[in-house]
């Protein structure tokens, strides 16, 4: 290029970025400025601990304000504010399709006058006040830039000394409630030394109410006490009292106990009850011969009784457990004194459950199209009966299908060879307990549950074979604390059979005897275990973290031991076909960042290794891991990758682009567009890799020096649409590396950017 041209092309960019600049303030009014991030906050006279850093994260949040085109949430840093570029554009239009475009896509100028640095510094110092820091002060300056029209903000928050808490002294509670505060003085919130934080102070009263609730007094709330301070001894530190107040109710002073328990059963809110008989120590009121649930399933959800003292926390797990149990579409408490003398002391307790319609049916859709590649829809329709057996059981049946097509890009052979469709059905019961001889009741976090399930399913790869599987297992469920779940299956019994092969795909068996290993027709008896940890409800940056452990024919082997046979002997029968013996690792990571009100940062991890020994070594082809698809590395369709650097010549990639070892990764960044509408910027990776050397398959076998090398990965955009019920979501993943050898140089080895994207049309979010 000329350096003529070269200069022409520099005054043009210039006169570009002049005339964004100019349209950004386009819209400032007159005596105003448009706000462009903060200056990073100075923070002074501070010594580091977790409380001044709890601190810290709260006054910057008082003081956070996102400018236009603020990066990724930030109030430091900015991008392109090319919705400010809108706002200005259209904002003035008199047609309804300019202000709806300004509406819809733009974004209005964020002013220092409404940022309001001065109201923001208010704010602040109030946090710092009510974290302990008296004396704490909060100052900014207003930094104008070339542009008089813009302007950013520098904030300076002094944070002085921290006053603390010398006593802590309770007073004028009765002697009944005294010992219980004596008696639990190691869990108060706050002890000597701690700094005088405001939330603290309101936790330890809030604990108070609670204890005394537990503990039979009813009607007691935590304004019923309130703090004294002196801080006149010594200088930032302060004496405090809990002191309970003179004027609380009388019915507030004693403790109250449980007296008649009615359970109210209703198809509908209001409902005249006609019926009703007694069941040990509940009367239940229904309409018709028999009430919908079982007495003795109400009964075990329960843990208020007559002649027991009121408890809160007892309260909380009963309506935990009703409103858990899926039976019932609301569920209230009532308790009411049982007269209006000052000696009463009874509750006479009603729980009026409104029941769930006896039907529930549902329908998931998936849909992929790869570009160059297969495509095709998902359905899944089911139905569910509800309290099936007046136990609160859950009969739930549901059949599905997926039809999938090569568009295009085939190389051999006609398309209708690389067509397939899959169907099938389940059948399970759920019960709300666990189904376990011998086992002694103890409580639980929520309802646990047994679950038997029957399935098939046919896979039907026209032009190669069909097989058909069919499984049965018998699944228990059960949680101990609100962060962690079990699942155990004792028994998962899976049996595979290839219903028919061509000629063709006969010839690539013979080949391939991995494939033949994989594909003959196997029991599959398996055991598993998974065990889930899921951060609390108020976790503003929550994680979610699954493993699971599964085995497969090795009880059947010490079985043949004890008969005589070796451990290692191969081709061992069950029901005159061999079994699988393999043991299976699987673990899910996924943590989402918060960023602002409507955005997060998702980052997730799942890997898996299988490993077969024994009887059969190799793994049956439904055990196998595989990547691609609509919840994978969605540049690439499912099973269309790996394993390792092992690339198919004949685009039959279902076949056997399987492996024994997996491993992926995904960054999403999900923001909000407008209303429900919200997008997504996504990067993925992954790829699976078999154990063992195979002529068949080269490069297929792990090797540690080849992963990143090894390692597809792919890009792209999507949106979704939030029903508040489910959520649509539509991807376009571009891929950005190959595995294998693709005859391009580079990482950027995609031969040809139409052949490596894909588009996805799914439910619900990828992970």
């Amino acid at each position: 290029m000329r350096i003529q041209d070269i200069s022409k092309a520099l005054a043009f960019l210039a006169a570009v970025i002049g005339i964004a600049s100019c349209s950004s303030t386009k819209s400032v009014p007159e005596g105003d400025r448009l706000y462009t991030g903060l200056k990073p906050i100075k923070y002074q006279n501070y010594e580091k601990s977790d409380h001044f850093y709890s601190t810290q994260e709260e006054v910057e949040a008082a003081l956070a304000t996102a400018p236009n085109g603020a990066f990724f949430g930030s109030s430091y840093h900015r991008t392109i504010p090319y919705r400010l570029w809108i706002w200005n554009a259209f904002n003035s239009s008199e047609g309804k399709a300019g202000k709806w475009i300004a509406k819809t896509f733009g974004q209005a100028p964020v002013l220092m006058s409404w940022v309001n640095p001065e109201l923001r510094a208010s704010v602040a110092k109030s946090v710092l006040r009510n974290h302990g820091y008296f004396s704490g002060n909060v100052k900014y300056d207003v930094n104008i830039g070339k542009n008089p029209k813009k302007a950013k903000i520098a904030y300076t928050v002094d944070f002085n000394n921290v006053t603390t808490v010398d006593t802590l002294e309770y007073a004028n509670f009765p002697d009944v409630a005294d010992s219980l505060i004596n008696a639990t003085k190691d869990q108060a919130v706050v002890k000597t030394g701690d700094p005088l934080d405001v939330a603290r102070l309101d936790a330890e009263r809030v604990r108070l109410a609670n204890l005394f609730r537990n503990n039979g007094y009813y009607y007691y709330q935590s304004p019923y006490a309130s703090y004294l301070a002196d801080s006149l001894n010594e200088p930032n530190k302060v004496q405090l009292r809990l002191q309970l107040a003179d004027n609380i109710p009388e019915i507030a002073r004693h403790k109250w106990y449980i007296g008649n328990l009615r359970v109210n059963i209703m198809k509908k809110t209001m409902e005249q009850l006609k019926d009703s008989f007694i069941y040990r120590r509940l009367s239940i009121y229904f309409n018709g011969k028999k009430p919908k649930i079982r007495a003795r399933l109400l009964l075990s959800q329960l843990r208020l009784f007559p002649k027991q003292m009121y408890s809160y926390s007892a309260f909380l797990e009963s309506a935990d457990r009703l409103n858990n149990s899926g039976q019932y579409s609301s569920v209230q408490f009532s308790f009411t004194p049982r007269d209006t003398t000052t000696s009463c002391d009874t509750l006479d307790m009603a729980v009026s459950c409104v029941l769930n319609k006896p039907y529930e049916s549902y329908i998931e859709t998936n849909y992929s199209n790869k570009i160059n590649g297969r495509t095709g829809p998902e359905v899944v329709l089911g139905l569910k009966k509800l309290n099936a057996f007046r136990g609160g059981e859950v009969v739930d049946l549901n059949v599905h299908g997926s039809y999938e097509w090569q568009t295009k890009g085939v190389s051999a052979g006609s398309s209708d060879d690389f067509n397939s469709y899959e169907y099938g059905a389940d059948l399970s019961v759920t019960f709300p307990r666990l189904i376990v001889p011998f086992l002694k009741r103890r409580r639980y976090f929520t309802t646990p549950s047994t679950t038997a399930k029957a399935s098939t399913n046919v896979l039907n790869r026209p032009g190669y074979f069909k097989m058909h599987t069919a499984s049965g297992e018998w699944t228990y469920k059960w949680q101990n604390t609100e962060k962690t779940k079990h699942e155990y299956s004792p028994l998962t019994l899976k049996y595979q059979h290839l219903t028919y092969a061509t000629h063709k795909f006969d010839s690539i068996m013979n080949a391939n005897p991995y494939l033949l290993a994989t594909m003959q027709d196997m029991f599959i008896p398996k055991m598993s275990y998974t065990f889930t940890y899921t951060s609390p409800k108020q976790y503003r940056n929550p994680i979610y973290w699954s493993i699971t452990a599964s085995e497969a024919g090795n009880v059947l082997s010490l079985i043949n031991m004890a008969a005589g046979r070796k451990w290692n002997a191969e081709n061992k029968k069950l029901f005159k076909n061999v079994y699988a013996q393999f043991v299976k690792l699987e673990s899910d990571f996924t943590k989402t960042w918060s960023i602002g009100l409507k955005s997060q940062l998702v980052g997730h991890l799942n890997a898996g290794v299988v490993y077969s020994y024994g009887n059969t070594k190799r793994t049956p082809y439904s055990e196998q891991f595989y990547v691609g698809g609509a919840n994978s590395v969605r540049a690439y369709a499912a099973r269309s990758i790996g394993p390792g650097g092992y690339a198919t010549t004949d685009g039959s990639s279902y076949i056997d682009q399987m492996g024994d070892l997996k491993f992926q990764g995904n960054l999403e960044y999900r923001f909000n567009f407008f209303g429900n509408l919200y997008g997504a910027m996504f990067l993925d990776m992954g790829n699976v890799w078999s154990l063992q050397s195979e002529d068949n398959r080269a490069g297929s076998k792990f090797k540690i020096s080849n992963i990143l090398d090894q390692m597809a990965v792919g890009t792209g955009i999507g949106v979704r649409y939030d029903l508040e019920f489910l959520v649509l979501r539509l991807d376009w993943g571009v891929g950005i590396h190959l595995p294998y050898d693709t005859g391009k140089g580079g990482y950027y080895n995609i031969p040809k950017f139409k052949d490596g994207q894909s588009i996805h049309l799914a439910v619900g979010y990828p992970f």
